[in-house]
């Protein structure tokens, strides 16, 4: 396959290893230092009143089995994404729920790839000093400015108000690659595709965005000085 997309040689990125631990997911860093992952912050440090209480009215069995079929339907758009941004032959796979990842991906592609003029990066690994790291899906020229990307997928719509995590998200991203690589990222979208068949985009900049790497940060100090598991 060809790149749909033009590629940019403008930043050096290079992988970090990744180890799942008792604590969360932990990355190591070139000084052989470990921290946690930003998702493992993000679980931490959240509000899980919700996210129980819809576990207890549907049962904890069919709860884990909801959110495992999520997360398998996940892996597959995010490794279908990743495939036509790279240009690699894409593999299906081999049930209905990887075929609706598939479905997801390309949805998201045509719907929101046309926005993208260039790409720096796919899946790239960043940190902040030793307080912690992560993998963005996307660094890219989007919308005409240099953007993070994250890709979602959902079994129903989100509202802005509600996906305070995925701009925590997005916010850890940027501030770890600004401090890398010497850039001010102020722009960042996060591109969802519903169960239902639709698709969402929501995007944060200016003081909006200002306040969630704040946010975020007071997170970073939080799950600190929580005990470790």
């Amino acid at each position: 396959m060809a790149h749909l997309i033009p590629w940019s040689d403008r930043f050096k990125y290079e992988k970090l290893e990744r180890m799942d631990t008792s604590s969360g997911r932990v990355y190591v860093l070139p000084n052989s230092v470990h921290v946690p992952s930003v998702t493992t912050i993000l679980d931490r440090t959240k509000d899980k009143a919700a996210l129980e209480a819809w576990a207890q009215r549907i049962g904890q069995e069919e709860a884990l089995r909801q959110k495992e079929e999520a997360s398998y339907i996940g892996t597959h758009m995010h490794l279908t994404l990743e495939a036509i941004l790279a240009g690699d032959p894409l593999s299906l796979g081999r049930d209905w729920l990887a075929m609706k990842g598939h479905e997801m991906a390309f949805r998201l592609a045509n719907k929101y790839f046309g926005a993208i003029s260039e790409i720096h990066g796919s899946e790239v690994s960043v940190y902040l000093e030793d307080r912690y790291a992560g993998t963005t899906d996307l660094v890219a020229e989007y919308r005409g400015k240099l953007a993070i990307v994250d890709f979602k997928q959902s079994v129903q719509p989100k509202r802005h108000e509600f996906i305070t995590d995925y701009f925590h998200q997005l916010a850890a991203y940027a501030i770890a690659h600004d401090a890398m690589h010497g850039t001010d990222i102020d722009f960042a979208a996060v591109l969802i595709a519903v169960q239902d068949g639709t698709t969402q985009e929501f995007t944060t900049t200016g003081r909006e965005f200002k306040e969630f790497k704040a946010q975020w940060m007071a997170r970073v100090t939080a799950a600190a000085a929580l005990p470790s598991h």
